[in-house]
C-alpha cells in the first residue's frame, strides 16, 4: 500500500513542493511521471505557493492571539485592554511662566484670561504653542495685572456628541490623533441645562456606584481614543437626549521639551489697551513624551496588572511609575527609608532615572507623586528622590598580536573604547546594576581578535559641582571599602598612590586668598587635605576638611571654600575590591571622558 503520510512540520514552499511530490510518486497512477517536466509542475508550484501562503498567514494570526508575540498595534492594545492597562498616549510639556501686562487704565477691575490662551516658544528654530489649560481671573496693581501660571503644549479642542435613545453601550471616538489622554475633559449636559456636569476619568469599578459621574478612556486602534460611561450601576449614564462635550488638548510630544523663552501670542484688548508686558520662565518645559511604543506596552501591562492597582510592595510601585510615566521614565528603585542614613522611618523612597537626562525635572517629580498618592494608603510616605550618579576612571593597557590584524594602534584605541561604551550601556546606567570585573576585562579582550590580555584598572568618581566662593559641605558615600590608608610624611606625600584624589580647583583659604591648581586627596589616616605646588614644591593649605572611612567608603568634606573650577571636580576613590557594588539609589555610569585606553604590541 502507498504512503500516504504528508510532512505537516516543514512549511516553507521547497519543503511543501518535495511532499506532494512524493505523495504523488507513491500512487500507482504517477509512479513514473515526469513532474519536473510536465504541466503538473505549474500545477505542484501553486498548491505549494498557497499551501505556503495560507501556513504563513494562520501562523501570523496565531501569533497575534499572545501578547508577548504580537506584532501588529492594534492586538497589543487589544491585550493591554483585557489587562485594564491604558497604554501612554502623547504627553504635553509643561512649563511654568510669570506673566505682567501693563495697560493704560489704572482703574480696571479683575481680568480673565481664558483656558487655551496661547504663547508661543522656540525649540531648535521651531515654534510650538503653550496654552493655559486652565481659566485665570487676574487683579491689577494699579496698572500692572501679574500671574504665575503653568502652560502646556498643544491647542484645545472640542467634540461634540448627542447621547442616543436604543443604543447600547454608546462610544464616543475622539476626532483627532495625538490626544494627550491626561488634558481631556468631559462635561455632560442634560435636560438642556447651561451648566453641565463635570464627569472625571476613571480605570476601576473599586467605589462607583449608580451615581458616580465618570468616564472610561480606550484605545480603539491606529491612534484613536473613545470614550465609555457607566451603566447606572458602576457609574452614571447620562440621560437620553444629552448633550456630551469632550474637550482635549493636541500634542506634539517631546520635541518641545527644553523650551525656555515664551512670548505672549494673544491681545487682552478686552482689558484696555495694552503697553508692555513680560513673560519670565520660573521652569523650563520638560515631560513631553511621545506614543508609548509596542515594546513598552508588551513589557508593562503584565507588570500592571500585577500590582492591582496598589501600591505595596516595592515591584508595585515600579510597575504604576513605569507604567504612566513610560516616556520620560527610564528606570525606578524603590526602597524604605530605614535603610537609608540618616534613616527614615515610615517613608517610601523612590528614585527615578529619567530618559536622556541625569536628573528628573520638578514637574514631573510632582506629577508622579501625585499619581503615587492615589495609589497609597498614607500619601505623605512617598518621597521621590534623585539618583546617586558615579562614574567610573578607566585606565586599561591592551596588548595585541601584530599578526592578526591590520588595525593601527589608534583603530584599536577607538574599538576599545566603543566596547567599553557598548559595556557601559548594556550593563551600569540603570539601578541595582553592579560593575563585574570579570565580565568588563572580558568585554575589552573580546573587542578585537588582535587582542591577547589586557591590565585595567578601575575608579570611582564622584562629580561635584560647588557653589563659587561658598563654604560647601559634602557627604560623599562610595558605598565600597576604599583601598586601605597609607600613611606619609605630610611633607613628602606621595600623591599618585593616595586613595582620594581630585581635578584641580581653586581653593580660597580663611584669609581670602586664592590657589590655583589646588587638589584634594587623603593622608593615609582618615584625614582629608587640600594641597598645592608653590614654586615647584609641595604644599598643604588645610590640613583637616575632611574625613575618609575606608571601611564603608564614607567621604565627608566639611566646609570647604571654591572659588573656581572648570565644568565640574571630580572626586576619586580607590576601591579596594575589584567588583564595584551599588546602593538602592546608585547609579553606575563610564563616561569615555574618562577612559584611557594604552596600546602595546605584545612582546614576544
Amino acid at each position: 500500500m502507498a504512503n500516504t503520510s504528508i510532512n505537516l512540520v516543514d512549511l516553507d514552499f521547497a519543503s511543501l513542493k518535495n511532499s506532494f511530490k512524493t505523495y504523488l510518486q507513491e500512487q500507482a497512477l504517477f509512479k513514473d511521471y515526469d513532474f519536473e517536466g510536465s504541466n503538473i509542475n505549474v500545477l505542484l508550484d501553486l498548491l505549494s505557493y498557497n499551501t505556503f501562503k495560507n501556513a504563513f498567514y494562520l501562523n501570523m494570526v496565531l501569533s497575534e492571539a499572545f501578547l508577548d508575540s504580537a506584532q501588529l498595534r492594534n492586538s497589543v492594545l487589544s491585550h493591554a485592554k483585557e489587562l485594564n492597562y491604558l497604554p501612554n498616549s502623547v504627553r504635553s510639556s509643561k512649563a511654568t511662566i510669570q506673566v505682567s501686562f501693563e495697560v493704560e487704565d489704572e482703574n480696571l477691575g479683575p481680568y480673565t484670561i481664558q483656558k487655551g490662551s496661547p504663547f508661543t516658544a522656540l525649540v531648535k528654530n521651531e515654534a510650538y504653542t503653550f496654552t493655559i489649560p486652565e481659566t485665570i481671573t487676574v487683579s491689577s496693581s494699579n496698572t500692572t495685572f501679574s500671574f504665575q501660571t503653568d502652560v502646556y503644549e498643544g491647542i484645545y479642542v472640542k467634540d461634540t456628541y448627542t447621547f442616543l435613545e436604543g443604543i447600547e453601550n454608546q462610544r464616543f471616538k475622539i476626532t483627532n490623533r495625538n490626544v494627550d489622554t491626561n488634558s481631556i475633559t468631559v462635561v455632560v449636559y442634560e435636560d438642556n441645562t447651561e451648566v453641565g456636569d463635570i464627569y472625571t476619568p476613571t480605570t476601576t469599578l473599586l467605589g462607583l456606584n449608580e451615581t458616580s459621574q465618570v468616564f472610561f478612556i480606550q484605545p480603539v486602534g491606529n491612534g484613536y481614543y473613545e470614550i465609555l460611561f457607566g451603566d447606572n450601576l458602576f457609574g452614571k449614564k447620562p440621560k437620553i437626549n444629552s448633550t456630551i462635550v469632550i474637550d482635549y488638548r493636541l500634542s506634539a510630544g517631546s520635541v518641545a521639551n527644553g523650551a525656555k523663552s515664551f512670548s505672549l501670542d494673544f491681545d487682552p484688548t478686552d482689558v484696555g489697551a495694552m503697553t508692555t508686558y513680560t513673560v519670565t520662565t520660573v521652569s523650563n518645559a520638560a515631560g513631553g513624551a511621545d506614543e508609548q511604543s509596542i515594546e513598552s506596552i508588551r513589557r508593562l501591562a503584565p507588570r500592571y496588572f500585577a500590582s492591582q492597582q496598589r501600591a505595596v510592595a516595592a515591584d508595585d510601585y515600579t510597575s504604576l511609575v513605569l507604567s504612566e510615566f513610560s516616556q520620560v521614565i527610564d528606570d525606578v528603585s524603590v526602597f524604605g527609608g530605614e535603610t537609608v542614613e540618616p534613616k527614615q522611618y515610615g517613608r517610601v523612597l523612590v528614585a527615578l532615572k529619567p530618559i536622556g537626562e541625569d536628573i528628573t525635572p520638578d514637574s514631573v517629580k510632582t506629577q508622579v507623586q501625585n499619581y503615587l498618592e492615589k495609589y497609597v494608603s498614607v500619601p505623605t510616605r512617598v518621597q521621590i528622590t534623585d539618583p546617586i550618579i558615579f562614574y567610573c576612571d578607566v585606565t586599561t593597557t591592551v596588548q595585541f598580536d601584530r599578526t592578526s590584524t591590520s588595525k593601527t594602534i589608534s583603530e584599536l584605541q577607538s574599538t576599545v573604547k566603543r566596547a567599553i561604551d557598548d559595556f557601559s550601556n548594556e550593563n551600569l546606567e540603570m539601578f541595582n546594576s553592579d560593575f563585574r570585573y570579570s565580565k568588563f576585562v572580558t568585554a575589552i579582550d573580546d573587542s578585537d581578535i588582535s587582542i591577547t590580555s589586557n591590565d585595567t584598572t578601575v575608579r570611582l568618581i564622584k562629580r561635584l559641582s560647588p557653589r563659587v566662593n561658598f563654604q560647601e559641605t559634602y557627604q560623599i558615600n562610595f558605598n565600597n571599602a576604599l583601598h586601605p590608608g597609607r600613611q606619609y610624611p605630610t611633607t613628602e606625600l606621595s600623591v599618585g598612590s593616595t586613595v582620594i584624589q581630585s581635578t584641580p580647583f581653586t581653593f580660597q583659604d580663611e584669609s581670602g586668598n586664592n590657589y590655583t591648581q589646588s587638589y584634594l586627596i587623603d593622608n593615609g589616616s582618615g584625614t582629608l587635605i587640600v594641597y598645592t605646588y608653590i614654586n615647584d614644591i609641595f604644599t598643604v593649605l588645610n590640613s583637616n576638611v575632611g574625613t575618609v572611612n575606608y571601611s564603608t567608603g564614607q567621604v565627608n568634606i566639611n566646609k570647604i571654600r571654591v572659588s573656581d573650577y572648570t565644568n565640574h571636580i571630580s572626586l576619586y576613590g580607590t576601591i579596594r575590591a575589584k567588583d564595584i557594588i551599588v546602593k538602592q539609589a546608585d547609579l553606575l555610569i563610564i563616561d569615555l571622558q574618562d577612559v584611557t585606553v594604552n596600546v602595546i604590541e605584545q612582546l614576544v
